[in-house]
């Protein structure tokens, strides 16, 4: 069961004098850092995910309770840091649309401001909505990730992680600055050569790739239109465990030639902490995994002989 820090709506003001004191408390931890964690190389390890926390200073919407989402983000960040993981990443659309760039960057500001109290390494997956205002190198340079590229792959542990970016349209230009439709949605084929490339120097490590936009369903909305291709490489790479995902806020489980495609439901659905949705991943050196939901995120095991 989560244990949220206070009920209380919090003011912005409040928020960040919190988060700041969080960062100020981390010591050696310092945030964006690209190094290891004690106990990162041990087995297991875990890690927490978080995604769709649209964050942005505007009104409710529908389902969609913006606002919410900085009270949200604290309450995992919180246990994330009691936990002491190995990393935390961010599935996409960390903030939502305001009416200009600069209302996206002050989303963007404020909510980093909390994440940047997780005490561990903090990796980010770009979403559709993370675009509507901004380019890709104005996202990255303001979110405060150590690493400046759309995609990447790193290691921890006897894991291999890979960091795959959705957000191209079919001709192969990137999404900038809302000049896409969010159904319209491709990993390039200059992506596609990058990943087969890093699954083959990676085959000795169980791989785990993140991406925003789905891999398991490309006749869905949601679903990147190209994923056979980019299922075949997975497949054929044979070190692939899992891909975990994020952008269809209902979230949801596939299994697709041994390669489960896990989904997370958004953080941003639902009033007040009570409604929060996020994970922590354990991974114990098998092809086990075991996804501890918090919240209202289903926990379930995947790998190993049964999935549940």
């Amino acid at each position: 069961m989560i244990e949220p820090p206070d009920h209380k709506t919090l003011t912005r003001r409040q928020f960040l004098t919190r988060s700041a004191a969080g960062v100020a408390a981390a010591g050696l931890f310092r945030p964006g850092s690209a190094g290891r964690v004690l106990g990162a190389s041990e087995e297991p390890f875990s890690f927490g995910l978080v995604t769709d926390v649209h964050y942005a200073d505007m009104p409710a919407r529908g389902s969609r309770h913006y606002r919410d989402s900085l009270q949200k983000l604290s309450q995992a960040v919180e246990l994330f840091n009691r936990r002491k993981l190995s990393f935390v990443v961010e599935l996409g659309d960390l903030v939502d649309a305001g009416s200009s760039k600069a209302d996206d960057l002050e989303y963007l500001q404020v909510i980093r401001k909390v994440f940047e109290a997780c005490r561990t390494r903090r990796h980010y997956v770009l979403g559709n909505h993370c675009l509507a205002r901004l380019t890709k190198a104005e996202f990255l340079a303001n979110c405060g990730a150590s690493v400046k590229r759309s995609y990447y792959s790193f290691d921890c542990g006897r894991y291999h992680f890979v960091v795959l970016d959705g957000n191209f349209k079919r001709d192969g230009s990137p999404y900038a600055a809302g000049n896409f439709s969010w159904t319209d949605t491709w990993i390039p084929n200059e992506q596609k050569q990058w990943l087969a490339k890093d699954l083959q120097k990676a085959q000795k490590r169980k791989t785990i790739v993140f991406i925003h936009q789905n891999l398991h369903n490309e006749e869905d909305a949601h679903g990147v239109k190209n994923a056979p291709q980019i299922r075949a490489v997975l497949q054929r790479a044979g070190n692939v465990l899992a891909v975990f995902q994020g952008h269809m806020h209902t979230g949801g489980y596939a299994k697709i030639e041994a390669i489960h495609y896990c989904t997370l439901k958004a953080m941003v659905e639902g009033p007040g902490p009570q409604s929060n949705a996020f994970a922590v991943v354990t991974l114990d050196g098998t092809d086990s995994i075991k996804v501890e939901g918090l919240g209202l995120q289903k926990s379930m095991s995947i790998g190993g002989r049964t999935t549940s």
